[in-house]
């Protein structure tokens, strides 16, 4: 299972009744994220406090490298 770090409870805190991802490499706000680099994401609340349990995604590579 994967923590939320400081980062993620920030990202948390802006995008309340979302979801927060953990996205493995550098991408810019503007760069599409391939699925593959996706590790999973947690839901947030209306508060925007990380809820819940990681929900990791089945797509998940963790050897994919950015092009």
């Amino acid at each position: 299972m994967i923590e939320p770090d400081e980062r993620a409870k920030a990202e948390a805190k802006a995008h309340p009744n979302a979801h927060v991802y953990a996205i493995a490499g550098n991408y810019s706000a503007t760069e599409r994220v391939p699925p593959q680099a996706i590790a999973g994401c947690w839901k947030t609340d209306a508060n925007g406090e990380i809820v819940g349990e990681f929900i990791p995604n089945p797509n998940f590579d963790p050897e994919f490298r950015k092009p």
